[in-house]
Order: structure tokens, then sequence, then C-alpha cells
């Protein structure tokens, strides 16, 4: 595998990989067995910052590199036949996560304001939430949110300074039903910190969905909620 690897996703099986490398005039998206062989090119662009996910088999999801200032757009490549389709764009500080049937996006604007793209309707819906999907994950339904939401926002120019670490967020998390949009508070991770604020990335759900995992940006510890 080449050294200058910038972004890699696995599939959902983890037995494939897709990765990202820049050559002296371009972004190369390459698929591969989770050995590092069967090689296949099926992505190109002379635009260098992307950030990956492959949430299904059919669906391998690129987003541009957020910022506050600069619209983002996002593209699905179906790898069986590398067709790269437009999804999102004209957003400014856009960050997405896909659901695992690949028909629903969470995003986000410089607002920091949670939304959902329905890709069969084309049609957006607010969540009445602010936080980033990055601090968000999807159950295995599609039907479920579980997400780090901060108690209060300060400052401007997210996610700019979110990941500069000029802010940095206390949060709770919250449940979210992506069917009706609903949402319910069901814990603030200080209660059982013993005071200790989270500011909650790379969640995760165990198969069963009984415990909710998350670590702390604040200091890179990882945190166990359980949830039923």
């Amino acid at each position: 595998m080449p050294d200058n690897i910038t972004d890699l996703s696995m599939s959902p099986n983890n037995s494939s990989l897709f990765y990202i490398f820049n050559t002296e005039n371009s972004a190369v998206g390459i698929t591969a067995s989770s050995l590092g062989d069967k090689k296949n090119q099926i992505f190109s662009s002379p635009f260098t910052e992307w950030l990956s996910q492959w949430p299904n088999n059919r669906m391998i999801t690129l987003t541009t590199k957020p910022s506050s200032m600069v619209s983002g757009f996002m593209y699905y490549i179906d790898p069986s036949i590398k067709k790269l389709t437009k999804i999102l764009n004209g957003i400014n500080g856009l960050t997405t996560l896909t659901s695992p049937s690949g028909k629903l996006i969470l995003y986000n604007d410089n607002s920091l304001s949670l939304r959902i793209y329905n890709t069969s309707t084309k049609d957006s819906m607010s969540l009445g939430i602010k936080t980033m999907p990055e601090k968000c994950i999807w159950n295995n339904t599609s039907t479920t949110l579980y997400c780090a939401v901060p108690k209060y926002l300060s400052g401007n120019n997210f996610p700019d300074v979110w990941y500069q670490g000029e802010v940095s967020f206390s949060d709770e998390i919250w449940k979210i039903n992506t069917e009706n949009g609903s949402s319910t508070n069901i814990a603030d991770p200080s209660s059982f910190t013993r005071g200790e604020e989270i500011d909650g990335i790379k969640l995760s759900l165990d198969e069963g969905e009984n415990y909710l995992f998350f670590i702390n940006k604040k200091d890179s510890y990882l945190w166990e909620l359980k949830i039923k």
C-alpha cells in the first residue's frame, strides 16, 4: 500500500477497504482486500481533500473536508460500476454520516444544525438539535441515532474551531427516532463521571445495541454507557 494515504474506510464486513492517496495532480481512490491485494481504482479527482465512509456493499460515500467558510459537497460511488453520483452540495461546514441502509444522510452546516436527507424522496428533515454527525452513530436498522450533543455552544466558525481545539464541548447523550424526528435526552455523562465533562467522538454500539461506547476528545479515554 502507498505511504501517502489520506483517508481509509473498511467495508461493513471488514473484508475490503477503500483508501485515498494523493498523486502529483489528483486524489485516487482504491478498493482492495483487507490484506491489501486485489486492488481496483474506482475514483479520481483533481480535488484532494476527501473523507470517506463505506456504509454498505453498494455504496461508498465521499464528502469534502469541511470549513465554515467553504461550500461542501457529498457524493457516493457504487464500487461495482464505479459510478459517481452527487447527493449534497453548496453547504458551508458540511459533514455527513450515512445510515447503514444508505437511504438516509445525517448532515449539518456551519451552525451545527442537524438534518436528515432522504436519498429516495430528496426531502430534508430538521432534527432540532445542534451537534455534528461525527458525534453520532446509527443503529443497524437506520431507525435510531445516538448523538453526543453539546449542552451549550460558544463561538462561531464551526466546525473549524472544534477541529483546531479552540472550542471544546460538554455533551449530553441523546437518542433520536429518525422516522418521526422525536428526540430524548437519555444521559448526562457528567453525572457518572464525577463531574468530568465529556466531548464525545467515535461513537459505536455493540451488536445487541445494549451499550454505547464513545471516546472523550478532551483526553482520548474510552467510556461505556449502558442504554438498555
